[in-house]
């Protein structure tokens, strides 16, 4: 029984980190209705910019919130600068963001290179040693993976008020569902997409430092974090919070009975056989968004 308990509780983690991830994902795809496929790199540079604090004697906390805050500057500066002009000469929504999509793969490489001529090839880590084990019963669990999912529970709850409570999440819900309308209505669409890229990026990036506590940091580290990231925007309904963060709780549990049960071997097929079989038997995914009117 504890096993089931222990592959549970790791699982949760594990999937909360993906679905941080594809938090960051669904916010950029309901402001735009593109997908960003740099969203990889701006996750890598949080743990980055994590590493180097923490190792120059920053505490973990003040850590997390200083690197996600640069994070979501430069994620600000590359959307101003680059994907703005991008957009505003009707090479994004005239075409449904091929071009934008062309300039995230460009921009991924880009800041991949970056990473790897600033920091090296070399893997780092970066341990905040949370404590002893916990013992929750009979089973001990690292500390490490309850960190990640109290923080995953902060963060859902904040972002829950934040859409409920304020006029800046109540103009983001609008601007999801139709930019041009929430225009016209006064709503500042431009404040807005770079809000939700800002915000994406923070999100990455305590997603990047959370990883870096469990797996090595690296300047291609999100490869395959991404992809798991899209399975569960995917599964969860791209644009739709909660379902995106539902959406990498599956895929983290699945994944991780599969992994011990059938063989690690597998362990990247799970999430992608999810998907593929959420995309045939439910397209919109678990929670999709309502139809989007277009003016």
């Amino acid at each position: 029984m504890s096993i089931w308990i222990d592959l549970l509780i790791i699982g949760v983690s594990i999937g909360a980190l993906y679905g941080m991830l594809a938090l960051s994902v669904s916010l950029i795809y309901a402001s735009l209705d593109i997908i960003h496929f740099a969203q990889g790199e701006i996750f890598t540079l949080g743990a980055f910019l994590g590493w180097v604090l923490f190792t120059r004697g920053v505490p973990m906390i003040p850590t997390i919130l200083l690197a996600s805050f640069a994070t979501a500057l430069v994620a600000i500066i590359i959307q101003k600068c680059i994907y703005n002009p991008i957009l505003n000469m009707g090479g994004g929504f005239s075409i449904r963001g091929l071009t934008f999509v062309v300039a995230g793969f460009g921009m991924s490489a880009i800041l991949q290179n970056a990473y790897w001529l600033i920091w090296g090839a070399v893997s780092k880590s970066y341990d905040a040693n949370f404590g002893d084990p916990v013992q929750l019963g009979s089973v001990s669990v690292q500390p490490v993976y309850l960190v990640v999912i109290v923080v995953a529970l902060i963060v859902m709850a904040l972002l829950h008020l934040m859409f409920k409570k304020t006029k800046i999440g109540l103009a983001m819900k609008a601007v999801s569902y139709n930019k041009p309308i929430s225009a016209l209505m006064g709503v500042n669409t431009r404040f807005i997409v770079s809000f939700a890229f800002g915000l994406a990026a923070f999100l990455s990036s305590v997603s990047g430092i959370l990883s870096a506590q469990i797996i090595f940091v690296r300047y291609n580290m999100s490869a395959t974090m991404l992809l798991k990231a899209f399975s569960a925007a995917v599964i969860g309904g791209l644009g739709n919070v909660y379902g995106a963060m539902l959406g990498g709780l599956i895929v983290g549990v699945v994944e991780t009975f599969g992994s011990h049960f059938i063989g690690s071997a597998y362990k990247d097929v799970i999430s992608f056989v999810i998907m593929i079989l959420m995309l045939m038997l439910r397209p919109g995914g678990l929670f999709s968004t309502k139809t989007k009117q277009k003016a």
